[in-house]
């Protein structure tokens, strides 16, 4: 049988606004998801976030080193 040790979801998301990407933020700390944000830009009339995040609660390792 195999078990997940460790898992992350590493996602591009284009937001309509960076108060959005805010929002987005704040629902990821209350749901105590950890997360790291790679890099933002604001491009073409919307707000572009690179992160990386826990998938499923599951432990993610050394993926945020």
């Amino acid at each position: 049988m195999k078990r997940i040790i460790t898992a992350c979801l590493e996602q591009t998301i284009k937001f309509e606004t960076e108060e959005e990407f805010e929002a987005f933020k704040g629902q990821l700390e209350r749901k105590d998801i950890k997360f790291r944000i790679i890099g933002t830009e604001a491009k073409d009339g919307g707000f572009i976030a690179r992160i990386k995040k826990q998938y499923n609660q599951y432990d993610v390792g050394d993926y945020f080193d």
